[in-house]
C-alpha cells in the first residue's frame, strides 16, 4: 500500500468532482471534464498517460460507427466481460449531469475497437436502446451486471433527479430528489427494462457503494437527501433469473457501514476495498475497508488506511475515482494548499497489484457531490497537450473517396474523420472546403477552418465569382486568407508634364530698338 503525489503537465481544471475512470488493457482513461470538450476532442474521452510522478491528459479518437458521447459527471459505471465475444470487456454507462446540468436517461457501452500497440487506442462508443419501464435521467447511483446462462443482466439502483413536473417551481426549480426506492432489470442485449419496488426500504437515497458477485448485489452505506442521514445497513438484493419473469429478493443487514461517495477498487477476485467518502456533513472518512465476498456470504473488515498527507487531512472535501489494478485516483481542491493557483492536486492510492482476472463487477462512484463544489461554467473552454506518438496519416486518409473532405489538405491540417465536428453553422455532415486556384486549371481543395476563414469570409467567397487562393500559396492577386496582404510599395503617379507658354527673351539690344520704336 503506498500513496504518492502526482504533478501535471496540463490544465487540471479538465478533472473534477464527478469524473469517471476507464481502465482498458492497463490503459486508464478519463471520461466526465467540467465543461463541453473542445472540438478538437468532440467525445471528451482522454487518456491518463502517468510517466513516474507526472501525468498527462492526450486526446482519445473513436470509431466511425461510435456515437457522440457528451461529458457526464457522477453517471453509473460498471464493466463485465462478455464471453461471446472473447471475453473482450465492456463498460456501461448510464445518466449523469452533462455541464448544462441536464440529466441523461441514456445507456452507453464502450469497449476498444481497435489498438496499434504504444501509438494509439481506438475507442467505440454505441447507445443502447432502452425500453419498456426506462429509469428516469439521474446522477449518483450505481449499475452493476450479473450474468447467468449466456444473460446479461443490469442492475440499476439509486440515484438522484429532479423533482416531477408538476412539483418543480421558480423556487426550486433546480433542486432535486432521491430517487425512489427501486431496482431496475436491464437486458443489455435487448435494451428492455423492468422496474421492482422494494417495499423493505422507505426512501430512496444515493452515493452509495455497490458490488456484485454471481445473482447478487450488496450495496452499502450512502445518503439521505431529505434527513441528511447516512444509515449504517447493508443490503442485498438477490437477483432471480429462473422464474417466467425476473424478480429481486431484498434483505436487510445492520452490518454495515455509514459512509457515502465511498470509492470500490478490486483486490482480488473476492476481495474489494473501500477508500474514501464522507460519514458526516462535514467529515471526511478517512478510515479504509475490505469487503470479502465468499459464496453467499460477505464480511466487512476495517483495513489500516494509508498514511494520508497533511493536505488531504486539511482539506474539506475530496474527490477520485477507481483506476483499476487495486489503484485509486485521489483530487483536493488546489484552495487547500497555500500561495498556489493549481485548480486541483492528486494522490493515487495503490494497494497492490490485482493477482487474478474475476467476473465480480463493482459500481464506480466519485467522492465528492457536483452540488457540493462550484457552479458549472458552461463557456469555459480548456487546454489540454496532445503528444504525437507516431504518425497520424491514416487518420487524414480519404474515407471512401468522399469528394477529398478527409484529405490532409496542408502542413497544418488538423481535419480528422473520428473526431471531427460541425464547426461552421452551415455544415452538418462533413467539412466545409474551398478551392484554391493556384497552378490554373491544376488547384487543390482546402478546408475552410484550416484556413483560418470566418463563417461570413466562406459565404462571400461562395457567393463572388473571385478566383481564391489559400494561404500556402502567397500570390499578389485575387483573395487569400489571413486578410493581412503583403503591402506593395507603390510610387504616387506623376501628373503629364505640360509646355510652359513661350516667353521673348529680352537682350539689350532688343530692348533698345523697341524704346526707340516706340518713341
Amino acid at each position: 500500500m503506498s500513496l504518492r503525489m502526482v504533478s501535471h503537465s496540463t490544465n487540471t481544471n479538465l478533472i473534477y468532482a464527478g469524473f469517471s475512470l476507464f481502465n482498458f488493457r492497463d490503459e486508464v482513461f478519463l471520461f466526465g471534464q467540467k465543461g463541453w470538450p473542445k472540438r478538437s476532442c468532440s467525445t471528451g474521452i482522454f487518456l491518463l498517460h502517468l510517466k513516474g510522478h507526472i501525468f498527462k491528459l492526450k486526446a482519445v479518437s473513436f470509431s466511425p460507427d461510435s456515437c457522440y458521447l457528451p461529458p457526464l459527471r457522477c453517471p453509473a459505471v460498471t464493466h463485465y466481460s462478455d464471453p461471446s465475444e472473447s471475453n473482450s470487456l465492456f463498460y456501461l454507462i448510464h445518466g449523469g449531469r452533462d455541464p448544462n446540468s441536464e440529466l441523461s436517461n441514456l445507456l452507453y457501452s464502450m469497449m476498444v475497437h481497435s489498438s496499434t500497440g504504444n501509438k494509439r487506442t481506438l475507442l467505440c462508443c454505441i447507445e443502447k436502446n432502452l425500453k419498456g419501464d426506462v429509469p428516469q435521467g439521474r446522477y449518483g447511483h450505481s449499475l452493476n451486471v450479473i450474468q447467468n446462462k449466456g444473460q446479461t443482466l443490469g442492475i440499476l439502483f439509486g440515484g438522484r433527479s429532479y423533482r416531477p413536473p408538476g412539483q418543480r417551481t421558480t423556487e426550486n426549480w433546480n433542486s432535486v430528489v432521491d430517487c425512489s426506492p427501486e431496482v431496475f432489470l436491464i437486458d443489455i442485449n435487448t435494451g428492455h427494462c423492468t422496474s421492482h419496488l422494494i417495499p423493505e426500504i422507505d426512501a430512496g437515497f444515493s452515493f452509495h457503494v455497490s458490488i456484485a458477485k454471481n445473482d447478487t448485489v450488496y450495496i452499502l452505506g450512502g445518503h439521505s437527501i431529505e434527513n441528511n442521514h447516512r444509515p449504517s445497513r447493508l443490503l442485498s438484493l438477490k437477483v432471480d433469473l429462473l422464474g417466467v419473469s425476473s424478480s429481486v429478493k431484498c434483505t436487510i443487514f445492520n452490518s454495515g457501514i455509514a459512509v457515502s461517495s465511498g470509492i470500490v477498487t478490486q483486490a482480488s477476485s473476492d476481495e474489494f476495498i473501500i477508500v474514501g467518502g464522507y460519514e458526516s456533513e462535514s467529515q471526511k472518512r478517512m478510515v479504509c475497508n475490505t469487503i470479502i465476498l465468499e459464496d453467499d456470504n460477505i464480511q466487512i473488515l476495517e483495513r489500516e488506511p494509508p498514511e494520508w498527507s497533511n493536505d488531504i487531512k486539511a482539506s474539506k472535501t475530496w474527490f477520485g475515482s477507481n483506476m483499476g489494478n487495486s489503484a485509486v485516483l485521489i483530487g483536493i481542491p488546489g484552495e487547500s494548499k497555500q500561495n498556489t493557483t493549481d485548480a486541483n492536486f492528486f494522490y493515487i492510492v495503490n494497494f497492490g497489484q490485482l493477482e487474478e482476472e474475476s467476473q465480480v463487477s463493482a459500481s464506480q462512484e466519485s467522492f465528492t457531490d457536483p452540488e457540493e463544489c462550484s457552479t458549472l461554467e458552461d463557456s469555459e473552454e480548456f487546454t489540454f497537450e496532445v503528444e504525437a506518438e507516431g504518425s497520424d496519416d491514416a487518420e487524414n486518409l480519404d474515407n471512401g473517396d468522399e469528394e477529398g473532405y478527409w484529405i490532409k489538405c496542408s502542413p497544418t491540417c488538423n481535419v480528422n474523420v473520428n473526431i471531427w465536428v460541425p464547426y461552421y453553422s452551415t455544415e452538418f455532415n462533413k467539412p466545409a472546403m474551398i478551392f484554391c486556384s493556384s497552378g490554373g486549371d491544376d488547384g487543390h481543395w482546402v478546408h475552410a477552418q484550416c484556413m483560418d476563414l470566418t463563417e461570413s469570409q466562406l459565404i462571400q467567397f461562395s457567393q463572388e465569382n473571385t478566383k481564391y487562393f489559400c494561404k500556402e500559396h502567397h500570390i499578389d492577386r485575387g483573395i487569400q486568407t489571413p486578410q493581412n496582404k503583403k503591402q506593395i510599395k507603390r510610387t504616387p503617379i506623376k501628373s503629364p508634364r505640360k509646355k510652359s507658354p513661350a516667353t521673348l527673351k529680352r537682350t539689350p539690344m532688343k530692348k533698345s530698338f523697341l524704346k526707340r520704336l516706340f518713341d
